[in-house]
């Protein structure tokens, strides 16, 4: 919830549940009690999470890495795993002899 339903004010908070019926409608229900700081109201509601205004959106964009950084040629590249080859023709025979044994 991000607006009192009773006076429209922004100043939410969640609240404590205060018993045990409490407890286990929020675990059930997903919802949460909240109290309005401005007029004491309180309620359940759903929590919708934080939310960010464009300077924090814009300093989010910025710290994300755009690629992932080209290791090729230093000490951190690492070479690709190779698997040993199967010979299949192998696989179907009964019992193998020395010269199919993988």
């Amino acid at each position: 919830m991000h607006q009192c339903p009773q006076c429209k004010s922004e100043d939410l908070r969640r609240s404590r549940a205060k018993s045990k019926w409490e407890t286990w409608r929020k675990q059930i229900t997903g919802k949460q009690p909240f109290r309005c700081a401005a007029c004491r109201w309180r309620g359940w509601g759903i929590d919708e999470g934080p939310r960010f205004g464009d300077a924090e959106r814009e300093a989010a964009e910025r710290a994300v890495a755009p690629d992932a950084p080209n290791l090729q040629g230093t000490l951190l590249a690492t070479e690709p795993k190779r698997h040993a080859e199967v010979n299949l023709k192998a696989l179907d025979v009964m019992e193998p002899d020395e010269k199919t044994r993988l």
